[in-house]
């Protein structure tokens, strides 16, 4: 336990230099954006480990929560082959919205979250299991009176760029 206590710092320290502020309130909208049960489409815009291969199109389906009195919002997330979990809060220090999580083909990844307009930009770092480095930005827009959430965006994973992402995802209950 200490030891994931201890990555998790770790890695938040290290995702602090890319630099995206946010307030406490951009962090309860995000919450509020982000909360509920989701089933989306995917195309997996590359071969995912314990998930599945590039250019296969499945089902998603996400519950996101908020915990810990809204300090906190856990995603726990199924497709394909495989499932995510993920953990996002906000930071007073340093101003960020920090996201870390894990797949069951033992990806991991850790992002910091920030508003542009009525967008959500992550950018992304992390890595495959057998260590091939993930990064990228990933755009979320919601729609339909925050009832539709598109992520667009793209990845380089081992210093090669994916396909281009693009899901649809719809809020079927808050």
């Amino acid at each position: 336990m200490k030891l994931a206590s201890a990555i998790f710092v770790a890695s938040l320290y290290t995702i602090q230099a890319l630099g995206q502020h946010a307030t406490r309130q951009d962090f309860d909208d995000f919450s509020k954006a982000m909360k509920g049960r989701w089933s989306g489409q995917i195309t997996w815009i590359t071969d995912w480990p314990g998930q599945g291969k590039r250019g296969d199109k499945v089902t998603g389906y996400n519950n996101v929560s908020i915990n810990e009195d809204g300090n906190s919002i856990f995603n726990k997330g199924y497709g394909g082959n495989g499932c995510t979990s993920s953990i996002t809060v906000y930071n007073a220090h340093t101003k960020q919205i920090l996201e870390l999580g894990a797949d069951s083909g033992g990806s991991m990844w850790s992002g910091i979250w920030s508003r542009q307009g009525d967008k959500w930009i992550a950018t992304s770092i992390g890595s495959l299991a057998d260590g091939k480095k993930i990064e990228g930005t990933l755009t979320v827009t919601p729609t339909d009176n925050g009832n539709t959430l598109t992520t667009t965006g793209y990845l380089t994973i081992g210093g090669k760029k994916s396909d281009d992402l693009h899901d649809v995802f719809h809020r079927v209950s808050k």
